[in-house]
């Protein structure tokens, strides 16, 4: 109890004992004086403190595809077969649709041929070499053929290194005319049939494949909140219609902020093996950071808004002061200060935090029940 209630409560007892003398005036005044130490309320007060906090991030997010590829025609023909339909799974590696090869077959034909021919001048020029050496050592061969043959050797190994690289990718070509899997995924869109002319440019897109089995969730976090979110922190989803809470973590924050919207983008990979989940719904997001230690803290109940301004309300000699503050990270139990306020000081909590005006007189009571 402040000095001031104390002086006051001493002069109304002793305007009573004023009054049992017989005065009625005095009676009066000190009835008066009772009832107005009387009316001056108790508030529950606490001090502010510095204490760890575990903020938890709740945001709104969709689940997308952790990848998605547009499989178009890689070498140029007639389709011959589209081996998949919406919804099929497949794996890595798995054919999804074919290209007429007769073609292709043919140009590797053509190119093996030319392959054996060039390899065959190439041991030529090497065996006429070899015997005009021979030759040449009982010099019946000049320098000036020697020096032709050798020129001549050189040019049929580089007509079979460029035969061998023509032969590679003619059997490329005749690969490229299956279209195969790249990862092991679900077929999302069908978008040609057999008999369709596929080009290489511009592409043909004949499938569009999805990864299911791990999917990515991504959600826009409030710049007010940029500095709390990091990679590893640990993060629960929930989808509609879902019983079943995901755990999962963060796994890329985006360096930018959206001009748009002023949120930054987050990243989650989200566990899918059972495929329950399904792309492109909405999902709730509850990122938990690391907690924040030493930080000031003051209970939830104890702000008040108003005019656009967080305020406390402390008690300085028994008199009721508003202080603008300015917080950080706000939890259901405690609320983090980052300025206008120091540990130790006396802040109103409860009802009285919301509906008590500056400049009243209260009498502060701690939490714990003593007076203060």
């Amino acid at each position: 109890m402040s000095s001031n209630v104390r002086l006051l409560s001493a002069f109304c007892a002793a305007a009573v004992l004023w009054a049992c003398s017989g005065d009625p005036q005095a009676a009066a005044k000190a009835d008066a004086a009772r009832v107005k130490v009387e009316s001056i309320p108790d508030v529950k007060t606490t001090l502010v403190r510095r204490g760890a906090i575990l903020p938890r991030i709740t945001a709104p997010g969709s689940l997308l595809p952790r990848r998605e590829s547009l499989i178009g025609a890689q070498v140029s023909g007639r389709i011959e077969h589209v081996l998949v339909s919406v919804g099929d799974r497949v794996a890595a590696g798995d054919p999804l649709f074919e290209i007429d090869r007769e073609s292709y077959a043919s140009a590797l034909a053509q190119t093996e041929a030319g392959l054996e021919l060039a390899r065959a001048q190439r041991l030529q020029g090497e065996s006429d070499l070899a015997r005009a050496q021979a030759l040449h050592a009982e010099s019946f061969v000049s320098e000036q053929q020697m020096g032709r043959l050798a020129t001549q050797l050189a040019v049929f190994r580089a007509q079979e290194k460029g035969a061998a690289q023509t032969v590679e990718i003619a059997r490329q070509n005749l690969e490229k005319t299956v279209a195969r899997a790249p990862y092991a995924g679900s077929v999302s869109k069908r978008l040609a049939d057999e008999g369709t002319m596929a080009l290489t440019m511009p592409q043909t897109v004949v499938v569009v494949l999805q990864e299911t089995e791990v999917l990515e969730a991504r959600v826009g976090i409030p710049e007010a909140q940029l500095s709390l979110v990091q990679v590893g922190d640990q993060a629960f989803l929930r989808v509609q219609g879902s019983p079943d809470e995901v755990e999962t973590r963060v796994t890329a924050v985006a360096d930018s902020i959206d001009p748009a919207t002023r949120t930054y983008l987050v990243k989650l990979l989200v566990p899918n093996a059972d495929r329950k989940l399904k792309a492109g719904v909405f999902a709730r997001v509850d990122i938990v950071p690391q907690s924040l230690s030493q930080v000031l803290l003051v209970p939830a109940d104890a702000l008040r808004s108003e005019d656009g301004q967080t305020r406390v309300l402390t008690v300085q000699d028994g008199v009721v002061v508003a202080v603008p503050v300015r917080v950080g990270i706000v939890t259901e139990a405690a609320v983090e200060v980052i300025s206008g306020l120091e540990a130790g000081t006396e802040v109103i909590v409860g009802e009285a935090a919301r509906q008590l005006a500056p400049g009243m007189r209260v009498r502060a009571q701690a939490a714990d029940g003593s007076a203060t």
